[in-house]
């Protein structure tokens, strides 16, 4: 399976039966049919790495409700919407068009923010992260405003993010506090982020020295802390994997994909995972010279292998 994701719920309850009937009526609204097809051009017009949309699955809002107690009008992510960009820079003349078509939203700019600070080990570290947009717009007529998250960021820190979502925050096979939970996901995330840019980015020495620096010392100040998740870390590194050789790959994957099933790219997603796991078992002194192998090995391989 794609994800450790617990999606076996029906709703129960009045509240949720309230999201079952908002988000079934989402899916089925032209209005927002419209209002993602906007969105699109928008990316197209701007030439991004890639965009993605969805309204969000019923059952899995069901889930997340069971979780956070959020009710309706609490959720900000009904409609997720990512452009992903092939650099920071490319993030700001998005970010302008979107101001002047979305009026009721909060504009976050994760990239030039300073610092994150964890309240778990009191550390301040500079967020992979991109610019957030939450919003709730009047799409549909005599309708509650729809609560859209968008959110426009490097495809390093894309990778970074989805490396972190799914195996750690969004992975239900393991019970452990909210607060830890999180704590765990922004260092991964962290973590993952690093070993992107030094894999994927054209970095001059200067660079690639600061960050293999501050990827040790991210590491190794929270050894412990990582250490006592270290299936959940392995689980995120695969993650990694997988995603830096889809975004190396991605003309190939996605227009091939259109004629998968769900089944089938799962299945390339755990081949790709196996054989990320099999190229980190090389002999390399250090973890960052394990992984460069490893990134190296795996874009060497052709995707119609893969997917045989």
């Amino acid at each position: 399976m794609r994800t450790k994701v617990n999606l076996d719920v029906v709703a129960e309850t009045k509240e949720e039966k309230e999201i079952e009937q908002y988000l079934n009526m989402l899916h089925q609204s032209s209005e927002i049919q419209d209002f993602l097809q906007k969105m699109k051009k928008e990316a197209i017009d701007k030439n991004v790495f890639k965009y993605r949309a969805r309204i969000k699955d019923v059952k899995s809002a069901i889930r997340t409700y069971r979780i956070n107690g959020k009710k309706l009008d609490d959720v900000s992510d009904y409609v997720g919407i990512s452009f992903i960009t092939n650099n920071e820079d490319e993030i700001y003349p998005i970010i302008s068009d979107l101001k002047k078509n979305i009026s009721n939203g909060d504009f976050v700019d994760f990239v030039n923010e300073e610092y994150i600070y964890s309240p778990l080990v009191y550390i301040k570290w500079v967020p992979p992260l991109g610019y957030n947009i939450l919003a709730k717009e009047p799409l549909i007529e005599n309708e509650k405003n729809v609560p859209i998250e968008i959110r426009v960021s490097s495809k390093e820190a894309y990778i970074s993010e989805q490396s972190a979502y799914y195996s750690v925050k969004k992975n239900d096979s393991v019970q452990m506090p909210e607060k830890e939970r999180n704590h765990l996901r922004d260092i991964v995330q962290h973590i993952a982020y690093k070993f992107a840019l030094l894999n994927i980015r054209e970095l001059t020495d200067e660079q690639a020295l600061k960050h293999e620096k501050e990827l040790n010392d991210l590491i190794s100040n929270n050894y412990e802390f990582l250490k006592k998740h270290e299936a959940l870390c392995k689980e995120a590194m695969l993650d990694f994997g997988k995603l830096v050789y889809r975004c190396e790959h991605d003309k190939e994957i996605s227009e091939d994909e259109k004629n998968l099933t769900k089944d089938e790219i799962d299945r390339i997603d755990y081949n790709l995972k196996k054989n990320f796991e099999e190229f980190l078992n090389n002999d390399k002194d250090t973890i960052i010279d394990k992984v460069y192998e490893a990134v190296k090995k795996i874009n060497g391989i052709k995707y119609e292998e893969i997917k045989k």
